[in-house]
């Protein structure tokens, strides 16, 4: 299963899903008797390794994001450098 083909949403993989449709347009049981499984593994490939790009993606982001927040985080636990010296 794969979410609703929209073209726009998955620039990538237009040309595929585009074939899918017309496989489904041609007949009206082409998608039932399995005529456009060929078209639908494509799309389902096609979709996976968009995933896959996205989901690197958002992994380098998010592990920017991390390393800016332990930063925010150890600021917010050391305390300031004059608290430092007048208690040394």
């Amino acid at each position: 299963m794969h979410p609703p083909l929209e073209a726009h949403k998955h620039e990538g993989c237009d040309k595929v899903i585009e074939a899918l449709e017309d496989c489904h347009n041609a007949g009206t049981f082409n998608k039932f008797i399995g005529t456009c499984n060929a078209a639908k593994r494509a799309v389902d490939e096609c979709l996976k390794e968009e995933f896959l790009i996205m989901r690197a993606a958002n992994k380098g982001k998010a592990q920017d994001k991390r390393k800016r927040m332990e930063a925010i985080w150890k600021e917010i636990d050391e305390p300031p450098a004059e608290l430092k010296e007048a208690s040394a």
